[in-house]
C-alpha cells in the first residue's frame, strides 16, 4: 500500500476544513412556464356597403371611400346657430324703433278721434242689459232746403220767404218791431241732419246800416233737448252756427238782442230788422 507524503494528506484535510466554512451552493430547477393561452380571434371591424357602388367601408366613415356617396340616410349633424349678441347700435336702434311706432300709433289714434265726420253711437238694451256701439261713416255735406218758412211778423214785400229763396239782394224785413220777439221757423219735408246754419245779411251798405241786425240768438229743434244760443259780429259776411242735429223736421231760430239800425249819408235809420238769407247744410240721407 503506497501512501502519499504526510505533506499532502495534510493539505487535503486543510481544504476539507477550509469547504466547511462556506454553505453549498447550486442552481435551482428552472421554474415551469405557464402555458400560453391559445390566440383570441379579434372581431371583424364593422363594415358598411356603399349603396351605390358597393364598396365596403369602415362603419365610422359617412362617406364612401370610393364613390363618395352618403353612407347614412339619417339626417346630417347641424351645427348650432350662432348666438346673437345685441351691440350698443343695435340696442339704440331698436330703442328708436319702438319711439318711431309709439309715436305713429298715437298719430293715429288722434286723428281717429278728432275726425268731424264720424260719430259713434252707444244705445243701452234694456231686456239684456248689454251695450251695442254702432259707428257711423262721414255724412256727405249738401245745401239743405226747407219746405216751408215762416216768421213771426213781416211785411207783404219783405216776407220771409226771401230767406230761402237763394238770392241774397232780397230780404225779409219783421213789422217795424226792431227785432223785438222775432222767431223765424223752418219746416223740412223729411228729417235732415244739420251740422250747420249760415246767416247771411244785406250786402248793400246803406240798407244794412239803416236796418236792424239780429247779434244774440237761441236755435231750438225738435231732435235737440237743448237749444243753442250765441251771439254775432256786426258783419256783412255770412255768420256760421255749428250744430249738431240728428233728425230734425222743424228748427225755429228766435231773436235774442239785435245790432242797432244807424242813419246813412243824412238818412234815418228804419224800424225793421232785416235778414237776407238763412242757409242750411248736413245731410238728408
Amino acid at each position: 500500500m503506497t501512501t502519499g507524503p504526510p505533506g499532502d494528506e495534510m493539505d487535503e484535510k486543510k481544504i476539507e476544513s477550509f469547504d466547511d466554512l462556506f454553505e453549498p451552493f447550486g442552481l435551482d430547477e428552472e421554474p415551469e412556464q405557464p402555458a400560453a393561452a391559445p390566440p383570441t380571434s379579434q372581431p371583424q371591424a364593422e363594415t358598411v356597403v356603399c349603396p351605390s357602388c358597393g364598396t365596403h367601408n369602415p362603419g365610422s366613415n359617412r362617406h364612401c371611400e370610393a364613390c363618395g356617396a352618403r353612407l347614412e340616410t339619417g339626417p346630417l349633424p347641424v351645427a348650432p346657430p350662432p348666438l346673437i349678441r345685441a351691440t350698443p347700435g343695435a340696442r339704440a336702434l331698436g330703442v328708436l324703433a319702438a319711439v318711431v311706432l309709439v309715436v305713429a300709433l298715437f298719430a293715429f289714434v288722434w286723428s281717429v278721434v278728432r275726425d268731424d265726420g264720424a260719430a259713434s253711437d252707444v244705445a243701452q238694451n234694456g231686456d239684456n242689459g248689454t251695450t251695442e256701439t254702432s259707428v257711423t261713416s262721414p255724412i256727405q255735406i249738401e245745401e239743405l232746403l226747407p219746405s216751408v218758412v215762416s216768421a213771426s211778423s213781416q211785411y207783404d214785400n219783405f216776407p220771409a220767404d226771401n230767406l230761402i229763396d237763394g238770392d241774397s239782394a232780397t230780404y225779409w224785413n219783421d213789422k217795424g218791431l226792431r227785432g223785438r220777439d222775432a222767431e223765424i221757423t223752418f219746416r223740412f219735408f223729411q228729417p235732415v241732419q244739420i251740422v250747420e246754419i249760415d246767416l247771411v245779411n244785406i250786402a248793400d251798405a246803406e240798407r244794412f246800416t239803416r236796418n236792424y241786425r239780429i247779434k244774440g240768438y237761441q236755435i231750438v229743434s225738435d231732435d235737440l233737448q237743448v237749444p243753442i244760443s250765441g251771439t254775432l259780429e256786426d258783419v256783412a259776411d255770412p255768420a256760421p252756427i255749428r250744430i249738431a242735429s240728428l233728425e230734425t223736421t222743424e228748427l225755429t231760430l228766435r231773436v235774442t238782442s239785435t245790432h242797432p239800425a244807424t242813419s246813412y249819408e243824412g238818412q234815418p235809420p228804419f224800424n225793421e230788422l232785416a235778414v237776407a238769407e238763412i242757409q242750411f247744410f248736413g245731410s238728408s240721407g
